[in-house]
């Protein structure tokens, strides 16, 4: 049987092809229709965990379309910023993102959003769910068949009830799904889209998959401290590159390119993997700085991810074939580090079928049910 993880990685081409090719009109009607009744002016996006990361993504793309966009934690939100004078106002639209459509933090922000005056066109999976009945509209990312999202493959009497996934593995197409949505909303936004490059990603990301040096990499380095590092609409794809190492029980680091050389150089070390996810510009000027220092003086291993290879020899360079603009371009760098960490695990001789390697999972995902899923949702924002 193939790797449930591997194969959700695989769908991801024909997903993202289907969201531009049968969704965009729709998502086109969604956006104008809400920005033009309320004269939207300002877009607040959030959500948990990978939906965090796709939000971070697309914040630039939202800010060219001409928005001042925020990406905010959800209950950074809905416990605390909501309360700023003028921070949301009936000028404002919130896009909270919850694939399973049950995050209660992020349903969260739907009431406090609300209570303010505020607008919301939400992003789910699950069009069923809670987050899509309390929104005033709601855009499906259409990853998953809908009866899917109902069981669960653990056998746990807490632990079967944590539903909403395909697959009850690290999610990638789901991620994938979302920033494409993301990204055809922004694109709305604009007097006339021009959706040519987004048309192109599809491919791009078939040609990435199929790349064997990200798995040669990825055995290569089976050993080492697993570090992820981008600035700009990149940076939200490093941290999702973390989070895909931290759901099997690996250690792995992020940080935003400026701030690694302050802080995470310290715990960069002999062996250590280092990925530059740096895009043609700015990013990847910084690197061609940082990286051959990385290389001679720590002996640490930079893999450099890039639509054009660098400018020095003492790195690794994957080759991102897409020229687009930098803010479009998050989907094709996206897919890489959870490829990476997919076959990382593997050779550790991980069961990637499952969350933690298979290590416990019925036990963490009992405690995240009770964590998450059963917290209490703050409905009254009358104060």
């Amino acid at each position: 049987m193939k790797d449930y993880m591997l194969q959700e990685i695989e769908e991801q081409p024909k997903i993202l092809k289907k969201l531009i090719s049968e969704y965009k009109e729709t998502i086109y009607e969604a956006v104008t229709d809400i920005v033009s009744k309320y004269s939207i002016n300002k877009v607040i996006l959030t959500g948990c965990g990978d939906s965090y990361c796709a939000a971070l993504t697309n914040e630039h793309a939202f800010a060219k379309s001409g928005v001042d966009a925020h990406t905010v934690f959800p209950m950074e939100f809905s416990r605390y910023k909501y309360k700023i004078l003028n921070y949301v106002d009936e000028h404002t639209l919130l896009i909270p993102i919850t694939v399973s459509g049950k995050t209660p933090r992020v349903i969260e922000t739907v009431h406090a959003a609300k209570s303010r005056g505020g607008h919301v066109l939400s992003i789910t999976n699950n069009p069923e769910s809670a987050i899509a009945q309390l929104s005033d509209k709601f855009l499906y990312a259409k990853s998953s068949n809908i009866e899917t999202l109902k069981t669960a493959s653990y056998e746990g009497e807490i632990s079967s009830k944590y539903v909403g996934y395909e697959h009850d593995v690290p999610q990638t197409k789901s991620y994938t799904a979302v920033q494409m949505t993301l990204q055809l909303m922004a694109m709305s936004l604009q007097k006339d889209p021009d959706y040519s490059e987004l048309e192109q990603i599809p491919t791009v990301v078939k040609k990435i998959i199929n790349n064997t040096a990200i798995k040669s990499l990825a055995i290569e380095h089976v050993s080492s401290r697993q570090i992820y590092s981008a600035s700009g609409p990149n940076y939200g794809n490093a941290l999702f590159g973390e989070f895909k190492m931290y759901e099997f029980s690996l250690p792995g680091f992020s940080k935003e390119l400026e701030e690694y050389c302050h802080t995470s150089y310290f715990v960069t070390e002999k062996g250590t993997s280092i990925m530059f996810i740096s895009p043609e510009g700015e990013s990847l000027k910084r690197v061609e700085e940082i990286s051959p220092v990385l290389k001679n003086t720590i002996k640490a291993d930079p893999i450099v991810l890039s639509n054009k290879e660098p400018n020095f020899d003492l790195h690794t360079w994957i080759d991102i074939p897409f020229n687009g603009k930098e803010e479009f371009s998050i989907i094709p760098y996206g897919v890489v580090a959870p490829l990476y960490a997919y076959w990382i695990a593997k050779e550790k001789g991980l069961h990637v079928n499952t969350f933690r390697g298979g290590v416990e999972q019925e036990k963490y995902v009992e405690g995240s049910y009770h964590t998450i899923r059963k917290s209490n949702v703050k409905k009254d924002y009358s104060m």
